[in-house]
């Protein structure tokens, strides 16, 4: 696959419309409520809940095919990591699926949550929402009443985790049940190409303060190399030539 310019700095076009779409609502909220300036976590989660009000559409669309095939899988109690707004759970199986919970540490997501998982044909009482991150996996099992949950789900989330290889391995053997499955759809490090690696590399310093992910993040390895998987199943969405 030949490698443009375009595709080498293609991260900078997306920066620019990102940052020009969120920073004008970020900081009419914070006019609004003076105190956030004093606050910069609390107005990074302002931003980051405005750059997903402004791409969240767009992202879920495009992977809409894959989804459509991937997450009618799940069953029983699952738990979304990293659940943004959550677009995903309209692909669940509501035959299949007793409780949909919300791994989303942004309170500024949670509103959305519930109204997309209402829209998508959830009862209340069948929505939980955890507002922690995915690496707080004590407090993540506490809210969870000690319980395990038999689908874990993470669409375009393994990226943005700190430690993320770690963390994974701990969710699976603390979080999910023995036999339980975990459906994943990830964007990853392109190893296939060193060129395109080198500039995932090289943007990420960017890319990750201002939308929150690692652009050379090889979460294809980290699930691969967890050890803990009775039966694989791999489902890909792979560049085109």
């Amino acid at each position: 696959m030949a490698i443009t310019w375009f595709d080498r700095c293609a991260v900078v076009v997306d920066l620019f419309v990102i940052i020009k779409a969120a920073t004008f609502p970020t900081l009419r909220a914070a006019f609004k409520k003076p105190t956030l300036f004093f606050r910069p976590r609390t107005l990074r989660d302002v931003f980051f809940e405005n750059v997903w009000a402004f791409m969240g559409d767009n992202v879920d669309e495009r992977g809409a095919m894959t989804k459509r095939d991937l997450l009618p899988r799940a069953r029983g109690v699952v738990l979304e990591l990293g659940a943004g707004h959550g677009h995903n759970c309209k692909y669940l199986d509501k035959t299949r699926v007793t409780k949909y919970i919300a791994l989303e540490p942004n309170p500024y997501m949670h509103e959305k949550i519930v109204e997309n998982a209402t829209k998508a044909g959830f009862q209340a009482s069948q929505i939980q929402i955890i507002g922690h991150g995915a690496e707080k996996t004590a407090e993540i099992l506490e809210a969870l009443n000690g319980g395990q949950v038999d689908t874990l789900v993470s669409i375009l989330t393994l990226c943005g985790i700190p430690n993320a290889e770690e963390t994974l391995k701990r969710m699976i053997r603390d979080l999910l049940k023995p036999g339980g499955q975990l459906l994943f759809y990830e964007h990853v490090r392109c190893d296939p190409e060193p060129t395109l690696v080198w500039w995932q590399t090289f943007w990420t310093f960017l890319w990750e303060p201002l939308v929150g992910c690692r652009l050379d993040q090889p979460t294809h390895v980290y699930i691969e190399q967890a050890s803990e998987w009775d039966e694989r199943g791999v489902w890909g969405k792979l560049p085109e030539e």
